[in-house]
């Protein structure tokens, strides 16, 4: 299946071959590399000339794939006979393996790059979304605060001016104080569901009564730590 990639190379990579090959410094000056080289661009002695041009690439790295092409081509053009078709073979073999050992190494570089941009977006967008999260919440509990407002229910926080009420009545025998409770949040808890346990209703009107007495809760009333306790002021007639 290897020997398929060089099937594929197009004939512009004789030319490569031909023209490339005279720049480099191993054979620039050699007049032997040239006939070789027309060798191929006439169509004569094929087998001699890959051969040839393959041992001159054997050294020079960035030559690679043009080496595996001259082994490749050596082996299709030269007799059966020939002695040297069992080293070419070993030569084949140890470059493909040197040439797909690089351009794994590449991929996985490439990978990685991939994994560092995809990680980093994602840490982003998930910024982005706490702090949607986090005005929405706001928006929510301002909005309820309006509608309690509008219901005459109890408003979010404690007014500023103490508000005189007229002295209760005498009672003869008056009634025990109630007093308040502690509440351990355990999991699954919720304001609602606190709520409905003490006073049974968990409505707007019973999640304001414990966010009064609870003011360190209006932050973020929808996340109960376990182990915290909740102040359970009695129920309001």
């Amino acid at each position: 299946m290897r020997y398929a990639f060089f099937l594929l190379m197009p004939a512009s990579l004789l030319l490569l071959s031909c023209d490339g090959s005279s720049k480099s410094g191993v054979t620039k000056q050699s007049p032997a590399a040239i006939q070789w080289q027309q060798d191929l661009l006439e169509g004569r002695d094929l087998a001699e000339a890959h051969f040839q041009l393959a041992t001159l690439y054997r050294n020079e790295a960035d030559k690679l794939p043009l080496l595996l092409w001259h082994l490749q081509e050596f082996l299709q053009q030269s007799a059966a006979q020939d002695e040297r078709r069992s080293e070419v073979h070993l030569l084949l073999e140890h470059f493909e393996e040197k040439y797909f050992a690089e351009l794994q190494a590449r991929f996985e570089r490439s990978s990685t790059n991939d994994k560092d941009l995809k990680i980093r977006f994602l840490s982003e967008n998930n910024q982005q979304l706490k702090q949607w999260i986090t005005r929405l919440n706001r928006e929510n509990f301002a909005l309820r605060d309006l509608l309690l407002d509008k219901e005459g229910g109890i408003p979010l926080r404690r007014p500023t001016a103490a508000v005189k009420k007229p002295a209760p009545k005498p009672e003869p025998e008056p009634e025990p104080e109630k007093k308040s409770r502690v509440h351990q949040v355990v999991a699954g808890d919720t304001l609602s569901k606190i709520a409905q346990r003490y006073y049974d209703a968990g409505g707007p009107s019973e999640i304001r009564t414990l966010l009064l007495a609870n003011p360190e809760l209006e932050k973020n009333p929808n996340q109960l730590k376990v182990g915290d306790k909740i102040i359970i002021p009695p129920a309001q007639d």
